[in-house]
């Protein structure tokens, strides 16, 4: 299966918002959000596009599957544990390309080849999401797992990563 990494640019900006309209719904039965009176969650569009055109402290992915989009991935600089690492802050497969490998091979792509320490936050609520990382944590040629106990932000499961 070929997974290529395309880095978000300002021409993929529609792709990247419209992504995360399916994200929010993906995340509505965690964060209980509602769509507005247009059909559309209420996401912050500027900073989507700022995160395209490069102008804000994110790096965002486009997860490109056998030529076809199959999700995103954003990384973040954060302190945690009074430590600054990348944060892997948001990662979204489509429905149709879960199951098959392609967010392992995605996060050890970005997780291993690069820093030592890793912050991923999940939403407690999404279990889907824990099981993955459980697995992956297990997986991978991770040294050690800490579990941020009480997490920095409330309703979330907050982990450091050290892979090396």
């Amino acid at each position: 299966m070929n997974i290529v990494l395309l880095k978000l640019t300002k021409v993929d900006s529609p792709v990247f918002s419209m992504l995360w309209q399916f994200y929010q719904y993906h995340q509505s039965a965690f964060d209980n959000e509602d769509i507005d009176s247009s059909g559309r969650f209420d996401i912050d569009e500027e900073y989507l596009s700022d995160v395209a055109a490069d102008e804000e402290d994110c790096d965002a992915y486009l997860i490109v599957v056998e030529g076809n989009i199959a999700g995103f991935i954003t990384v973040e600089p954060t302190e945690i544990l009074e430590r600054e690492m990348p944060e892997l802050s948001d990662l979204f497969i489509l429905p149709k390309y879960r199951g098959k490998g392609i967010a392992l091979y995605v996060v050890r792509q970005l997780m291993l080849d690069n820093s030592l320490n890793w912050h991923v936050a999940v939403y407690e609520k999404d279990h889907e999401a824990l099981k993955f990382w459980d697995k992956l944590f297990s997986t991978l040629p991770i040294v050690n797992v800490i579990k941020v106990e009480p997490p920095e932000t409330e309703g979330f499961h907050e982990f450091v990563i050290t892979n090396k």
